[in-house]
C-alpha cells in the first residue's frame, strides 16, 4: 500500500503513544484539510484521504487483508490502542488527493502487464479519450514512477524518492522502459463526485474510539484471567441497551436512517436486547437483519456492516 507520493509534509514518523485519532481527524476536517494521514504499525498499513475537510477515504491492510471504509476506522483504532507505530500526514491538491483515491481505492484497468507487452502510445490516448481520472503506475523492482490524470488529461508526473512533482514525464519513461517494468492504471470518479461521500458524516468516532478501548481493555482483563472485570458493577440490561444502540449507529452508517430503524425494529421482533446475551438468537437476528438491509440496499457492503456486529456483540459480551 505504500505508493501515495510524499508531498508537502506536515508531520512525518510522529508516535502513536497518546494519539487520540478521532480528534485527529475532527481538527483535519475543521480545517479544511486536503491530503493524507498514514498509519503503520507492525505488519499494518493504512490512508485516510481528506479533500477539503471531506474524509474521502479510509482504508487499511493487515497480513493482505484489506478493510475500507468503517471497517478500516476501527481497525486503525484498534491498532493505535494496541500497537506502537508511527504516524504521518502530508498535504496535497484536491485534485492529487482524488488520484490518491484512485490509488488505493480505484478501479484498476490495468493490473500488472509487462510494459513490453503493451502499445503505450495506444493505451495513453485511449485514457486520454476516456476522460481519465486516476494515475498512470509504472513499477519495476526497487522503483516506481506514476503520471496523473485529471479529465484525460496529465496533471504531473511523479517518481519514487521526489519531493516535488516532476514538470516532465521523462523520469516516467526511464521506468517504464526498466526490465520487468509493469503497468498499472487506476480509475476513480471526478473529485466533486468523491466529496458527496463524507466519511466522518456517517460515523460516530468517539463511539468507535470508546468501543476500540473497551474491547481492548476487556483483552487484556481475559489474559491476566483476573476473574473480575470493570463491568461486574454495570446492570446487564445497561451493556445490553448501549450494545443495541451502537448495532442501530453501525446500520445506520451503511443504510442511512433506514437502517437504525431496521435494526431497533429486528430487535423487538427478536425479543428485545437480552437476546444478544444467547449466542443462538443473535446470530438469528445478524441473518435477518443481513435480509432486510439487501431490501434496503443490496449495493451497500452489507457484509462488512453484519461483520462488524458481530465482533461487537461478541466483544461487548466477552467478560
Amino acid at each position: 500500500m505504500d505508493v501515495l507520493p510524499k508531498l508537502h509534509p506536515i508531520h512525518e514518523h510522529v508516535d502513536t503513544n497518546g494519539v487520540n485519532m478521532p480528534d485527529m481527524l475532527e481538527r483535519l476536517a475543521k480545517g479544511g484539510f486536503t491530503g493524507y494521514l498514514h498509519h503503520t504499525a507492525p505488519q499494518f498499513a493504512a490512508y485516510c484521504i481528506f479533500s477539503l475537510g471531506k474524509l474521502i477515504c479510509a482504508i487499511s491492510s493487515e497480513k493482505s487483508r484489506e478493510r475500507t471504509g468503517l471497517e478500516a476506522l476501527t481497525a486503525i483504532f484498534e491498532k493505535l490502542i494496541n500497537s506502537e507505530g508511527e504516524i504521518s500526514i502530508y498535504r496535497m491538491t484536491p485534485d492529487l488527493s482524488m488520484c490518491a483515491h484512485a490509488l488505493v481505492q480505484g478501479t484498476r484497468l490495468f493490473d500488472g502487464d509487462e510494459v513490453r507487452q503493451v502499445d503505450m502510445k495506444g493505451v495513453l490516448a485511449r485514457l486520454k479519450n476516456q476522460g481519465l481520472n486516476g494515475v498512470v503506475l509504472f513499477s519495476a523492482p526497487e522503483r516506481h514512477a506514476m503520471i496523473f490524470y485529471k479529465s484525460g488529461q496529465s496533471i504531473g508526473f511523479y517518481h519514487d524518492g521526489a519531493s516535488a512533482l516532476d514538470a516532465s514525464p521523462e523520469e516516467s519513461r526511464k521506468v517504464a522502459a526498466l526490465p520487468r517494468a509493469r503497468l498499472f492504471v487506476y480509475s476513480t470518479k471526478p473529485i466533486e463526485d468523491l466529496m458527496r461521500h463524507d466519511l466522518l458524516q456517517l460515523v460516530n468516532l468517539d463511539k468507535l474510539w470508546s468501543a476500540a478501548k473497551e474491547r481492548s481493555a476487556a483483552r487484556r482483563m481475559k489474559a491476566t484471567d483476573t476473574g473480575s472485570t470493570n463491568r461486574d458493577n454495570i446492570p446487564l440490561d445497561a451493556i445490553l441497551t448501549e450494545l443495541a444502540e451502537d448495532l442501530q449507529e453501525l446500520a445506520m452508517a451503511y443504510l442511512s436512517k433506514e437502517g437504525r430503524a431496521m435494526v431497533q425494529q429486528q430487535l423487538e421482533i427478536a425479543g428485545g436486547c437480552r437476546i444478544l446475551t444467547d449466542s443462538k438468537k443473535a446470530a438469528e437476528l445478524l441473518v435477518n437483519i443481513r435480509q432486510e438491509a439487501g431490501r434496503i440496499d443490496s449495493h451497500a457492503r452489507i457484509d462488512e456492516m453484519v461483520d462488524l456486529m458481530k465482533t461487537e456483540i461478541a466483544a461487548r459480551l466477552a467478560v
